[in-house]
């Protein structure tokens, strides 16, 4: 996984306004900060450390999510 480093100024503004949810064309993402994520490909693994950071993706994830099984979110938080 690797990271994608932003230097457009609209959006530097609009990461650094607090909001946590973004809407980019018809589509809607939540945003949250990571300390550190894997540098190897095979891993999708984030550890979330902030509480409502992790508050907030929790309650997202949790949320109607069509596109990913219980399992999936599972594996991908690894053991919240």
């Amino acid at each position: 996984m690797k990271a994608t480093k932003i230097e457009n100024k609209d959006i530097l503004e609009a990461v650094n306004s607090g909001s946590s949810y973004f809407e980019i064309g018809n589509r809607k993402f939540l945003l949250f900060e990571v300390e550190q994520y894997p540098d190897n490909n095979d891993a999708n693994v984030y550890e979330v450390t902030d509480d409502e950071e992790k508050r907030l993706l929790l309650e997202a994830l949790e949320g109607d999510n069509p596109i990913l099984s219980d399992s999936e979110i599972d594996k991908a938080l690894g053991s919240l």
